[in-house]
Protein backbone atom coordinates (compact mmCIF):
# COMPACT_ATOMS: atom_id res chain seq x y z
CA UNK A 1 0.00 0.00 0.00
CA UNK A 2 2.31 2.80 -1.18
CA UNK A 3 0.94 6.27 -0.70
CA UNK A 4 4.43 7.82 -0.48
CA UNK A 5 4.87 9.54 -3.86
CA UNK A 6 3.58 13.12 -3.95
CA UNK A 7 3.35 13.28 -0.15
CA UNK A 8 5.62 15.22 2.17
CA UNK A 9 7.05 13.46 5.20
CA UNK A 10 4.54 15.28 7.43
CA UNK A 11 1.64 14.29 5.18
CA UNK A 12 2.81 10.67 4.96
CA UNK A 13 3.07 10.42 8.74
CA UNK A 14 -0.37 12.02 9.15
CA UNK A 15 -2.03 9.71 6.63
CA UNK A 16 -0.57 6.54 8.09
CA UNK A 17 -1.49 7.79 11.53
CA UNK A 18 -5.07 8.32 10.40
CA UNK A 19 -5.21 4.88 8.77
CA UNK A 20 -3.87 3.24 11.93
CA UNK A 21 -6.25 5.21 14.13
CA UNK A 22 -9.20 4.25 11.93
CA UNK A 23 -8.42 0.53 12.11
CA UNK A 24 -7.96 0.57 15.90
CA UNK A 25 -11.04 2.74 16.36
CA UNK A 26 -13.24 0.36 14.35
CA UNK A 27 -11.80 -2.65 16.16
CA UNK A 28 -12.46 -1.12 19.58
CA UNK A 29 -15.93 0.15 18.74
CA UNK A 30 -17.13 -3.19 17.36
CA UNK A 31 -15.81 -5.18 20.32
CA UNK A 32 -18.95 -4.32 22.29
CA UNK A 33 -21.49 -4.94 19.50
CA UNK A 34 -21.99 -8.70 20.02
CA UNK A 35 -22.36 -8.40 23.79
CA UNK A 36 -24.18 -5.09 24.26
CA UNK A 37 -27.76 -6.44 23.89
CA UNK A 38 -26.90 -9.35 26.18
CA UNK A 39 -25.36 -6.96 28.70
CA UNK A 40 -28.47 -4.76 28.75
CA UNK A 41 -30.74 -7.79 29.19
CA UNK A 42 -28.53 -9.23 31.94
CA UNK A 43 -28.77 -5.91 33.81
CA UNK A 44 -32.57 -6.15 33.80
CA UNK A 45 -33.33 -4.20 30.65
CA UNK A 46 -36.37 -5.05 28.55
CA UNK A 47 -36.38 -5.63 24.79
CA UNK A 48 -37.66 -2.07 24.38
CA UNK A 49 -34.71 -0.75 26.38
CA UNK A 50 -32.32 -2.78 24.23
CA UNK A 51 -33.84 -1.07 21.19
CA UNK A 52 -33.59 2.33 22.85
CA UNK A 53 -29.92 1.81 23.69
CA UNK A 54 -29.30 1.01 20.03
CA UNK A 55 -31.37 3.88 18.67
CA UNK A 56 -29.85 6.65 20.81
CA UNK A 57 -26.38 5.81 19.52
CA UNK A 58 -27.37 6.66 15.96
CA UNK A 59 -29.57 9.58 16.99
CA UNK A 60 -26.77 11.23 18.94
CA UNK A 61 -24.33 10.68 16.08
CA UNK A 62 -26.80 12.26 13.69
CA UNK A 63 -27.15 15.34 15.89
CA UNK A 64 -23.41 15.74 16.45
CA UNK A 65 -22.00 15.28 12.94
CA UNK A 66 -22.75 18.58 11.23
CA UNK A 67 -22.04 20.93 14.18
CA UNK A 68 -18.73 19.23 15.02
CA UNK A 69 -17.71 19.21 11.36
CA UNK A 70 -18.43 22.91 11.03
CA UNK A 71 -16.61 23.64 14.29
CA UNK A 72 -13.55 21.78 13.01
CA UNK A 73 -13.37 24.16 10.04
CA UNK A 74 -12.70 26.92 12.57
CA UNK A 75 -10.67 25.11 15.24
CA UNK A 76 -8.92 22.33 13.30
CA UNK A 77 -9.41 18.56 13.42
CA UNK A 78 -6.56 17.28 15.61
CA UNK A 79 -7.67 18.22 19.10
CA UNK A 80 -11.36 17.72 18.39
CA UNK A 81 -10.50 14.19 17.22
CA UNK A 82 -8.45 13.49 20.34
CA UNK A 83 -11.12 14.90 22.67
CA UNK A 84 -13.84 12.88 20.93
CA UNK A 85 -11.84 9.68 21.46
CA UNK A 86 -11.30 10.53 25.14
CA UNK A 87 -15.05 11.11 25.59
CA UNK A 88 -15.79 7.80 23.86
CA UNK A 89 -13.27 6.00 26.08
CA UNK A 90 -14.77 7.45 29.26
CA UNK A 91 -18.34 6.53 28.27
CA UNK A 92 -17.31 3.01 27.27
CA UNK A 93 -15.39 2.33 30.47
CA UNK A 94 -18.36 3.62 32.49
CA UNK A 95 -20.53 0.81 31.10
CA UNK A 96 -18.65 -1.67 33.28
CA UNK A 97 -19.75 0.17 36.44
CA UNK A 98 -23.18 1.45 35.34
CA UNK A 99 -25.98 0.50 37.73
CA UNK A 100 -29.05 0.52 35.50
CA UNK A 101 -30.30 0.39 31.90
CA UNK A 102 -31.21 4.09 32.17
CA UNK A 103 -27.52 4.91 32.43
CA UNK A 104 -26.84 2.63 29.47
CA UNK A 105 -29.05 4.88 27.36
CA UNK A 106 -27.17 8.01 28.47
CA UNK A 107 -23.75 6.45 27.96
CA UNK A 108 -24.65 5.00 24.57
CA UNK A 109 -25.83 8.45 23.46
CA UNK A 110 -22.48 9.92 24.52
CA UNK A 111 -20.73 7.15 22.61
CA UNK A 112 -22.83 7.86 19.52
CA UNK A 113 -22.07 11.58 19.55
CA UNK A 114 -18.34 10.92 19.97
CA UNK A 115 -18.29 8.22 17.28
CA UNK A 116 -20.17 10.45 14.83
CA UNK A 117 -17.69 13.25 15.48
CA UNK A 118 -14.70 10.96 14.90
CA UNK A 119 -16.07 9.76 11.56
CA UNK A 120 -16.65 13.27 10.24
CA UNK A 121 -13.36 14.66 11.52
CA UNK A 122 -11.33 11.77 10.10
CA UNK A 123 -12.80 12.11 6.63
CA UNK A 124 -12.43 15.91 6.67
CA UNK A 125 -8.83 15.70 7.90
CA UNK A 126 -7.72 13.95 4.70
CA UNK A 127 -8.21 17.19 2.76
CA UNK A 128 -5.88 19.00 5.17
CA UNK A 129 -2.73 17.16 4.09
CA UNK A 130 -3.40 14.91 1.06
CA UNK A 131 -3.18 16.47 -2.44
CA UNK A 132 -6.12 16.14 -4.81
CA UNK A 133 -4.60 13.44 -7.00
CA UNK A 134 -3.99 11.11 -4.03
CA UNK A 135 -7.31 11.38 -2.23
CA UNK A 136 -8.98 8.37 -3.82
CA UNK A 137 -6.27 6.10 -2.44
CA UNK A 138 -6.31 7.89 0.91
CA UNK A 139 -10.06 7.44 1.32
CA UNK A 140 -9.83 3.88 0.03
CA UNK A 141 -7.21 3.10 2.67
CA UNK A 142 -9.43 4.58 5.40
CA UNK A 143 -12.47 2.59 4.26
CA UNK A 144 -10.39 -0.59 4.10
CA UNK A 145 -8.91 0.03 7.57
CA UNK A 146 -12.39 0.59 8.99
CA UNK A 147 -13.72 -2.61 7.48
CA UNK A 148 -10.71 -4.62 8.66
CA UNK A 149 -11.27 -3.41 12.21
CA UNK A 150 -14.96 -4.17 11.89
CA UNK A 151 -14.24 -7.78 10.94
CA UNK A 152 -11.78 -8.41 13.78
CA UNK A 153 -13.41 -6.39 16.56
CA UNK A 154 -16.49 -8.55 17.22
CA UNK A 155 -14.33 -11.68 17.39
CA UNK A 156 -12.09 -10.12 20.05
CA UNK A 157 -15.12 -8.79 21.92
CA UNK A 158 -16.79 -12.18 21.99
CA UNK A 159 -13.59 -13.80 23.30
CA UNK A 160 -13.18 -11.19 26.04
CA UNK A 161 -16.83 -11.62 27.01
CA UNK A 162 -15.97 -15.20 27.98
CA UNK A 163 -13.46 -13.76 30.47
CA UNK A 164 -15.67 -11.00 31.90
CA UNK A 165 -18.10 -8.34 30.76
CA UNK A 166 -15.95 -5.59 32.25
CA UNK A 167 -12.88 -6.68 30.28
CA UNK A 168 -14.72 -6.16 26.99
CA UNK A 169 -15.72 -2.59 27.78
CA UNK A 170 -12.33 -1.73 29.28
CA UNK A 171 -10.53 -3.11 26.22
CA UNK A 172 -12.77 -1.04 23.94
CA UNK A 173 -12.05 2.05 26.05
CA UNK A 174 -8.34 1.27 25.93
CA UNK A 175 -8.49 1.13 22.12
CA UNK A 176 -10.04 4.61 22.07
CA UNK A 177 -7.25 5.93 24.31
CA UNK A 178 -4.68 4.41 21.96
CA UNK A 179 -6.38 6.11 19.01
CA UNK A 180 -6.24 9.45 20.81
CA UNK A 181 -2.50 8.98 21.36
CA UNK A 182 -1.90 8.13 17.69
CA UNK A 183 -3.83 11.21 16.61
CA UNK A 184 -1.91 13.55 18.91
CA UNK A 185 1.44 12.16 17.68
CA UNK A 186 0.73 12.13 13.94
CA UNK A 187 -2.05 14.50 12.83
CA UNK A 188 -1.02 18.13 12.14
CA UNK A 189 -2.74 20.86 14.12
CA UNK A 190 -4.01 24.23 13.00
CA UNK A 191 -6.73 25.37 10.62
CA UNK A 192 -6.80 25.51 6.85
CA UNK A 193 -6.70 29.12 5.69
CA UNK A 194 -9.72 30.06 3.50
CA UNK A 195 -7.84 30.52 0.22
CA UNK A 196 -9.19 30.12 -3.29
CA UNK A 197 -7.89 26.98 -5.00
CA UNK A 198 -7.82 26.28 -8.74
CA UNK A 199 -9.91 29.37 -9.45
CA UNK A 200 -12.71 28.44 -7.06
CA UNK A 201 -14.37 31.05 -4.89
CA UNK A 202 -13.51 30.47 -1.21
CA UNK A 203 -16.95 31.81 -0.18
CA UNK A 204 -18.96 29.69 -2.59
CA UNK A 205 -22.10 28.06 -1.19
CA UNK A 206 -21.24 24.42 -1.80
CA UNK A 207 -24.59 23.12 -0.66
CA UNK A 208 -25.87 24.44 -4.01
CA UNK A 209 -23.07 22.82 -6.00
CA UNK A 210 -24.23 20.09 -8.39
CA UNK A 211 -21.40 17.74 -7.45
CA UNK A 212 -22.07 18.12 -3.73
CA UNK A 213 -25.82 17.68 -4.20
CA UNK A 214 -25.25 14.53 -6.25
CA UNK A 215 -22.91 12.95 -3.71
CA UNK A 216 -25.32 13.78 -0.89
CA UNK A 217 -28.13 12.16 -2.90
CA UNK A 218 -26.14 8.95 -3.27
CA UNK A 219 -25.35 9.12 0.44
CA UNK A 220 -29.08 9.14 1.21
CA UNK A 221 -29.67 6.12 -1.04
CA UNK A 222 -26.79 4.28 0.60
CA UNK A 223 -28.28 5.11 4.00
CA UNK A 224 -31.54 3.45 2.94
CA UNK A 225 -29.60 0.36 1.87
CA UNK A 226 -27.67 0.19 5.16
CA UNK A 227 -30.70 0.73 7.36
CA UNK A 228 -32.75 -1.95 5.63
CA UNK A 229 -29.97 -4.54 5.42
CA UNK A 230 -29.10 -4.04 9.09
CA UNK A 231 -32.73 -4.71 9.96
CA UNK A 232 -33.81 -7.54 7.67
CA UNK A 233 -30.71 -9.38 6.46
CA UNK A 234 -30.60 -11.71 9.45
CA UNK A 235 -34.36 -12.22 9.11
CA UNK A 236 -33.95 -13.23 5.47
CA UNK A 237 -31.11 -15.61 6.35
CA UNK A 238 -33.25 -17.11 9.12
CA UNK A 239 -36.16 -17.53 6.70
CA UNK A 240 -33.78 -19.56 4.53
CA UNK A 241 -32.95 -21.74 7.58
CA UNK A 242 -29.46 -20.31 8.15
CA UNK A 243 -27.60 -21.16 11.34
CA UNK A 244 -26.23 -18.45 13.64
CA UNK A 245 -22.76 -19.23 12.30
CA UNK A 246 -23.91 -18.77 8.70
CA UNK A 247 -25.52 -15.44 9.55
CA UNK A 248 -22.32 -14.19 11.17
CA UNK A 249 -20.25 -15.55 8.29
CA UNK A 250 -22.40 -13.68 5.77
CA UNK A 251 -21.62 -10.36 7.46
CA UNK A 252 -17.89 -11.11 7.69
CA UNK A 253 -17.53 -12.26 4.08
CA UNK A 254 -19.51 -9.29 2.78
CA UNK A 255 -17.10 -6.95 4.58
CA UNK A 256 -14.00 -8.80 3.36
CA UNK A 257 -13.96 -7.38 -0.22
CA UNK A 258 -14.23 -3.87 1.25
CA UNK A 259 -11.32 -4.54 3.61
CA UNK A 260 -9.13 -5.95 0.82
CA UNK A 261 -10.35 -3.96 -2.16
CA UNK A 262 -10.89 -0.42 -0.89
CA UNK A 263 -7.34 0.77 -1.56
CA UNK A 264 -7.32 -0.61 -5.15
CA UNK A 265 -10.76 1.01 -5.55
CA UNK A 266 -9.25 4.26 -4.33
CA UNK A 267 -6.42 3.88 -6.84
CA UNK A 268 -9.08 3.55 -9.53
CA UNK A 269 -10.85 6.68 -8.22
CA UNK A 270 -7.59 8.60 -8.75
CA UNK A 271 -7.54 7.59 -12.44
CA UNK A 272 -11.12 7.14 -13.69
CA UNK A 273 -14.02 9.58 -13.93
CA UNK A 274 -15.57 9.29 -10.47
CA UNK A 275 -19.10 9.91 -11.77
CA UNK A 276 -19.20 6.58 -13.58
CA UNK A 277 -17.73 4.65 -10.66
CA UNK A 278 -20.46 6.06 -8.40
CA UNK A 279 -23.28 5.41 -10.86
CA UNK A 280 -22.07 1.86 -11.59
CA UNK A 281 -21.81 1.06 -7.88
CA UNK A 282 -25.37 2.32 -7.27
CA UNK A 283 -26.82 0.37 -10.20
CA UNK A 284 -25.06 -2.82 -9.09
CA UNK A 285 -26.21 -2.39 -5.48
CA UNK A 286 -29.82 -2.11 -6.60
CA UNK A 287 -29.55 -5.15 -8.85
CA UNK A 288 -28.15 -7.36 -6.10
CA UNK A 289 -30.90 -6.24 -3.73
CA UNK A 290 -33.58 -7.48 -6.12
CA UNK A 291 -31.97 -10.91 -6.44
CA UNK A 292 -31.43 -11.70 -2.74
CA UNK A 293 -35.04 -12.50 -1.70
CA UNK A 294 -35.36 -15.08 -4.49
CA UNK A 295 -32.32 -17.14 -3.55
CA UNK A 296 -33.34 -20.44 -1.92
CA UNK A 297 -30.43 -21.24 0.42
CA UNK A 298 -28.01 -19.45 2.79
CA UNK A 299 -25.09 -20.63 0.64
CA UNK A 300 -26.18 -18.59 -2.36
CA UNK A 301 -27.00 -15.56 -0.20
CA UNK A 302 -23.47 -15.64 1.21
CA UNK A 303 -21.85 -16.14 -2.20
CA UNK A 304 -23.83 -13.35 -3.82
CA UNK A 305 -23.00 -11.07 -0.89
CA UNK A 306 -19.30 -11.54 -1.61
CA UNK A 307 -19.83 -10.70 -5.27
CA UNK A 308 -21.79 -7.59 -4.29
CA UNK A 309 -18.87 -6.44 -2.15
CA UNK A 310 -16.44 -6.98 -5.03
CA UNK A 311 -18.59 -5.10 -7.56
CA UNK A 312 -19.66 -2.18 -5.35
CA UNK A 313 -16.44 -1.46 -3.42
CA UNK A 314 -15.52 1.36 -5.83
CA UNK A 315 -18.43 3.49 -4.66
CA UNK A 316 -17.15 4.71 -1.27
CA UNK A 317 -13.68 5.99 -2.30
CA UNK A 318 -15.12 7.60 -5.43
CA UNK A 319 -17.85 9.43 -3.50
CA UNK A 320 -15.46 10.72 -0.85
CA UNK A 321 -12.73 11.64 -3.35
CA UNK A 322 -15.11 13.49 -5.67
CA UNK A 323 -16.60 15.40 -2.74
CA UNK A 324 -13.21 16.36 -1.34
CA UNK A 325 -11.96 17.58 -4.72
CA UNK A 326 -14.95 19.85 -5.08
CA UNK A 327 -14.85 21.38 -1.60
CA UNK A 328 -12.07 23.53 -0.22
CA UNK A 329 -10.31 22.14 2.89
CA UNK A 330 -11.58 24.90 5.18
CA UNK A 331 -15.17 23.83 4.38
CA UNK A 332 -14.64 20.07 4.43
CA UNK A 333 -15.81 19.62 8.02
CA UNK A 334 -19.23 21.12 7.38
CA UNK A 335 -19.72 19.23 4.11
CA UNK A 336 -18.56 15.91 5.55
CA UNK A 337 -20.91 16.51 8.48
CA UNK A 338 -23.79 17.03 6.07
CA UNK A 339 -22.81 13.94 4.06
CA UNK A 340 -22.70 11.76 7.17
CA UNK A 341 -25.86 13.21 8.70
CA UNK A 342 -27.89 12.51 5.57
CA UNK A 343 -26.65 8.92 5.44
CA UNK A 344 -27.32 8.20 9.12
CA UNK A 345 -30.73 9.88 8.96
CA UNK A 346 -31.74 7.81 5.94
CA UNK A 347 -30.49 4.65 7.69
CA UNK A 348 -32.53 5.39 10.79
CA UNK A 349 -35.69 6.20 8.85
CA UNK A 350 -35.46 3.11 6.63
CA UNK A 351 -34.69 0.85 9.59
CA UNK A 352 -37.91 1.99 11.25
CA UNK A 353 -40.07 0.72 8.37
CA UNK A 354 -37.96 -2.21 7.16
CA UNK A 355 -39.29 -4.71 9.69
CA UNK A 356 -42.89 -3.87 8.89
CA UNK A 357 -42.24 -4.19 5.17
CA UNK A 358 -40.59 -7.57 5.69
CA UNK A 359 -43.56 -8.81 7.69
CA UNK A 360 -45.88 -7.87 4.81
CA UNK A 361 -43.73 -9.50 2.16
CA UNK A 362 -40.05 -10.37 2.44
CA UNK A 363 -39.43 -8.98 -1.06
CA UNK A 364 -40.66 -5.44 -0.24
CA UNK A 365 -37.62 -4.13 1.69
CA UNK A 366 -35.32 -5.21 -1.12
CA UNK A 367 -37.50 -3.49 -3.71
CA UNK A 368 -37.17 -0.29 -1.67
CA UNK A 369 -33.37 -0.66 -1.71
CA UNK A 370 -33.30 -1.20 -5.47
CA UNK A 371 -35.62 1.73 -6.10
CA UNK A 372 -33.53 4.05 -3.92
CA UNK A 373 -30.25 3.07 -5.54
CA UNK A 374 -31.58 3.24 -9.09
CA UNK A 375 -33.48 6.51 -8.62
CA UNK A 376 -30.35 8.13 -7.21
CA UNK A 377 -28.28 6.81 -10.14
CA UNK A 378 -30.81 8.10 -12.69
CA UNK A 379 -30.94 11.50 -10.98
CA UNK A 380 -27.17 11.81 -11.30
CA UNK A 381 -27.26 11.61 -15.10
CA UNK A 382 -28.87 15.05 -15.69
CA UNK A 383 -27.43 16.51 -12.48
CA UNK A 384 -23.84 15.72 -13.41
CA UNK A 385 -24.13 16.25 -17.16
CA UNK A 386 -21.23 18.47 -18.17
CA UNK A 387 -19.51 18.06 -14.79
CA UNK A 388 -15.86 17.04 -14.89
CA UNK A 389 -15.58 14.02 -12.63
CA UNK A 390 -12.06 13.12 -13.68
CA UNK A 391 -9.34 13.30 -11.04
CA UNK A 392 -7.36 16.52 -11.27
CA UNK A 393 -4.01 17.54 -9.93
CA UNK A 394 -3.41 20.10 -7.22
CA UNK A 395 -0.58 22.56 -7.48
CA UNK A 396 1.46 20.27 -5.22
CA UNK A 397 1.39 18.35 -1.97
CA UNK A 398 -0.20 20.08 0.97
CA UNK A 399 2.63 20.65 3.43
CA UNK A 400 2.11 20.99 7.15
CA UNK A 401 3.13 24.62 6.80
CA UNK A 402 -0.09 25.31 4.89
CA UNK A 403 -1.97 25.08 8.16
CA UNK A 404 -2.40 28.29 10.12
CA UNK A 405 -2.96 28.63 13.83
CA UNK A 406 -1.52 26.81 16.82
CA UNK A 407 0.24 23.45 16.27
Amino acid sequence: MSLQPALTNHARLALWGLITATAIDALGATMVLPILPLFVRHAGGSDAEVGLVTAVFWAAGLVARYPIGRLSDRLGRKWLLAISELVYAAATAAFAASPSPLWFVVLRAVQGAAAGAVTVLSMAAVADFVPLERRGRAYGALVGANMAGTIVGPLIGAALFEVSVASTFLASAGAALLVAAVIVMTIPGGVQAPQAEAGRDAKRAYWRDRVVVGVILTSAALGVLIGIYDTVWSLLMHARHATDFEIGLSFALFALPFALGSWPAGWLADRVDNRWLIVASSVAGGAFALVYPFLPTPFWLIVLGVFEGVLTVTGAPARLALLSRQVLPHQMGAVQGLYGSVQVGASAASALVAGALFSLNLVLPFVVIAASMWVSALALLPLWMGVDGRPRRSSGPLPEASLSGPP
